[in-house]
């Protein structure tokens, strides 16, 4: 039996930790994927390009340009952020293919600020078996945050669609008591997830009648017409939207071809960003004039402030950076790059939260225990904790006007809060934390 052999591949061993040490880099950190004595390597999966990649595709540059302007005052705790993206392009498949590169190629430490239900669905089984954190996901869809011993590293960067639906729902009910509400929405996670949330606050659909569906991402070649001439057919009053903001646009667009007018057309957050609606339309010919009457007087829900409120601290403070550190190809101020930087400014602070001696246990175990503490631009807490990986458990509802600013509905902004079960909806008593002089998180 030769005992030589195990002895010097001990004493290696040995010769090697004391070297990482000698050097400045603890043994710890050298042994965690993406981090580095200088260097927190971050990956991020959303659609750059394809049908549903409008407006989407702001995020990641809004969100790098806050990373790097962190990185430009010293970074967290000595070490700087760096983001690395991958184009999905909205399919499922081709995010398996991406996320496999983040993971083995790229070697990030953790996934952040991922787009879209159904891409997330084909990959975060796996990112949790490899005990990957999963940051901030821009996905409302519960199921990946209600049951944290199925996903244990996934924390929600969005207010769940089941959460936001039921707020919508109650309002609406409660408004428009005599006026047939009916519903577009597409027909997946995102969807459903939407009218259990509608069903919760007592709204009900007729298949067919006052529901009309489509698959995710048809809407481009289909056009739409069918599902509003269903809807207006059966003379529905209020239409609600839930789907994308490039179905969204395809939605109105065509809604206005068929000389169907609603007397109010309501969408989930995600789909209703104006800047992106008004983009759209506009590669299909339609005069801003024009896109920004046919917006004009929406309802929508939001957990941030309005991203043409030019007197909130956090837009001014946002907005400066993104002007000086922002260099992607459409930099244009709204709702998806107000997002980008929030997230980015909460990965930033939990970062901080955890400290020097970085891990994935332990930037997964600090969310666990201190996320809800986390604040942000958002009028509403965080809902993390051990029992749930929500995010922001609140909203408050507007209204679009004339010129496309989202104002609170009579005038004043509430914020209700419920949860993605059968909680009551109420009004918040949140009040949201000042941002610091310099933009930068602290952490208590």
């Amino acid at each position: 039996m030769n005992l030589r052999k195990p002895l010097i591949l001990t004493v290696v061993a040995s010769a090697l930790v004391g070297s990482l040490v000698m050097n400045g880099i603890s043994a710890t950190a050298a042994s965690v994927p993406g981090v580095s004595k200088s260097q927190i390597v971050l990956g991020m999966q959303l659609p750059q390009t394809g049908g549903a990649s409008p407006g989407y595709n702001k995020i990641d540059d809004a969100a790098r340009a806050y990373f790097d302007y962190v990185n430009s005052k010293g970074g967290v705790n000595g070490r700087n952020i760096k983001l690395v993206v991958k184009d999905d392009e909205y399919k499922a498949g081709r995010t398996i293919t991406t996320a496999r590169e983040l993971i083995n190629n790229d070697k990030i430490f953790a996934f952040f600020g991922s787009v879209g239900t159904q891409t997330h669905l084909s990959v975060v089984k796996d990112i949790n078996r490899r005990g990957i954190p999963d940051l901030f996901v821009n996905s409302g869809y519960s199921g990946f945050y209600t049951d944290p011993k199925k996903y244990p590293n996934t924390f929600g960067g969005l207010g769940t669609y089941t959460v936001e639906a039921k707020i919508l729902g109650k309002y609406l009910k409660e408004k428009y008591p005599d006026k047939k509400i009916g519903i577009l929405w597409q027909s997946d996670d995102f969807g459903r997830n939407a009218l259990a949330g509608l069903a919760a606050s007592g709204l009900k659909f007729e298949a067919r009648k006052t529901s009309a569906s489509f698959v995710a991402g048809t809407h481009g070649s289909i056009g739409l017409g069918t599902q509003i001439g269903q809807l207006k057919a059966n003379g529905v009053d209020i239409v609600i939207i839930a789907a994308v903001s490039s179905a969204t646009a395809v939605a109105y667009a065509t809604a206005a071809a068929l000389a169907y007018k609603p007397t109010k057309w309501a969408v989930i957050s995600v789909g209703a960003d104006a800047t992106t609606f008004q983009t759209i339309l506009g590669a299909r010919g339609t005069a801003p004039a024009t896109s920004a009457a046919l917006l004009a007087g929406t309802i929508t829900a939001s957990h941030a402030p309005a991203a043409g409120d030019a007197d909130d601290e956090y837009i001014k403070a946002f907005k400066k950076i993104n002007d000086d550190f922002n260099n992607g190809a459409d930099k244009r101020w709204d709702n998806n790059v107000l997002q980008g930087m929030n997230i980015a400014y909460l990965a930033t602070s939990a970062l901080l939260g955890v400290g020097k001696k970085l891990t994935r246990p332990k930037l997964v175990s600090y969310l666990k225990k201190n996320g809800s503490k986390l604040s942000s631009a958002a009028f509403s807490p965080i809902g993390y904790s051990g029992t749930t990986h929500e995010a922001f458990t609140g909203f408050w509802l507007g209204e679009y006007d004339a010129s496309l600013v989202l104002k609170p509905i009579d005038g004043t902004r509430v914020v209700y809060t419920t949860d993605s079960a059968n909680g009551p909806v109420t009004v918040s008593n949140y009040k949201r934390p000042a941002i610091a002089a310099d933009a930068l998180p602290r952490v208590g």
